[in-house]
């Protein structure tokens, strides 16, 4: 079946938050470190950084919690304002779907879900 797909991200000058920021705070949140959320991504610790201060800049809020080292080694979590935010940003992009879909199906209704069956 064919269908329209939308990609869904929060810009300011550059790129802000989407889709890989939002795994990424859920691997944190899942490992309690970003240099394992990253390793799970395949991304490199550097990069995951960087994509969070940006975001953290841009936004005006932290995404992510710091406790840095010591003698049991530091760890991170997700602040609040970065649960919510990618709560609602998974939120806002299922409504853009279910909304690009239907706009699909009224502008192309010929490729709905019987499309390439053949006719009896």
């Amino acid at each position: 079946m064919l269908h329209a797909e939308a990609r869904i991200r929060i810009c300011g000058d550059s790129q802000i938050f989407g889709p890989g920021i939002v795994q990424l705070l859920a691997n944190v949140e899942k490992t309690g470190s970003v240099k394992e959320a990253c390793a799970l991504m395949g991304m490199s610790y550097s990069k995951g950084w960087r994509i969070v201060n940006r975001a953290e800049q841009e936004l005006g809020i932290r995404l992510i919690e710091r406790r840095h080292g010591g003698r049991c080694g530091g760890s991170c979590t997700v602040t609040v304002q970065g649960r919510k935010m990618a709560a609602n940003y998974e939120k806002m992009v299922r409504e853009i779907e279910a909304y690009t879909e239907q706009t699909f199906q009224m502008y192309f209704p010929e490729y709905g879900e019987d499309f390439g069956k053949e006719n009896p």
